[in-house]
């Protein structure tokens, strides 16, 4: 009885032995998940505040009773540079071939970080104002500085004793000459123009970046800036730029100096969305940023 018994165990425990063992669980997969579909993706897109990007500005016109001292000049952009603002000067052709120290207010300027703009009451001396520049020890940048807006049709690259000089940025415009009443583009801002017909309607397919200075005056930036805090403005890029008489060195149509300048810069540099850059550097962030149009109307 005892051996039956002992068979019967070895029996049942051959038996459990032998039936198939279930399959270990499977290793845990590496692979990443699927990324969804671009159908239910939704990007997070980053509130980008409003720059405001402020240049100054001298034009000199061919009449020798409105050339600056170039002494005087000299130390107005010393101080101006050393406030961290960004200046662009226009010469046109009268000075550039008149002025004595024209070689040396141009290089001893560019060392200080001023760009030389093109100024010309004829619009067919630009490339002989490059061309002058560059003969004095200069370097022309692209900025058309200054035009009447029915010049706009006709630009293009001019070419002057073999030296070509082509056409980037447009600052300044104006209907009428003169700068009478009314006559000025007062816009801040920046944008490409459809035509002169439709000066301020922008043509994202265009080439001329214009840059406007908006009204030159030391309050009126202010007020722009505060609007900008405020968050008025949906644009990445606005532009307004100090214009000073090259002959009084103080801001157009005002008494203000360069210590009213001081003050004004100090105070925008208390903006964390100020940058100071020339004409043709605020043209050039504002294509970095998208070439979003920002027409700003102001002197209204």
């Amino acid at each position: 009885m005892n051996r039956l018994i002992a068979l019967a165990l070895i029996y049942i425990f051959i038996t459990a032995c032998t039936q198939t063992m279930p399959a270990p669980d499977a290793a845990p997969s590496t692979a990443l998940p699927a990324p969804e579909s671009a159908a239910t993706f939704t990007p997070i897109v980053e509130n980008t505040p409003t720059l405001l990007y402020i240049s100054g500005t001298t034009h000199i016109e061919t009449k020798p009773q409105t050339w600056p001292n170039v002494d005087a000049l000299l130390a107005f952009l010393q101080q101006a540079t050393t406030l961290g603002i960004k200046w662009s000067i226009g010469a046109d052709i009268g000075w550039l071939e008149g002025e004595p120290r024209a070689a040396e207010l141009i290089q001893a300027s560019e060392a200080l970080g001023v760009q030389w703009d093109i100024h010309t009451h004829n619009p067919q001396d630009r490339a002989k104002a490059a061309f002058l520049i560059t003969q004095l020890g200069g370097h022309p940048n692209s900025v058309v500085s200054g035009m009447l807006v029915s010049e706009f049709d006709t630009l293009a690259p001019q070419t002057y004793q073999g030296f070509t000089w082509t056409p980037q940025v447009l600052w300044g415009g104006t209907n009428c000459p003169g700068h009478r009443p009314g006559c000025d583009d007062t816009a801040a801002g920046l944008w490409i123009p459809l035509s002169a017909e439709q000066y301020a309607t922008h043509n994202p397919n265009g080439q001329y970046i214009r840059v406007g200075g908006g009204t030159h005056q030391l309050d009126d930036g202010r007020i722009l800036a505060q609007s900008i805090a405020s968050g008025e403005y949906p644009f990445p890029v606005i532009s307004f730029t100090l214009m000073v008489s090259p002959t009084t060195l103080k801001v157009v149509n005002s008494e203000n100096g360069i210590a009213e300048i001081a003050a004004f810069a100090s105070e925008m540099n208390g903006y964390t969305f100020v940058r100071w850059a020339t004409i043709e550097e605020t043209a050039q962030a504002w294509v970095n940023t998208g070439s979003v149009p920002s027409r700003v109307e102001m002197g209204k």
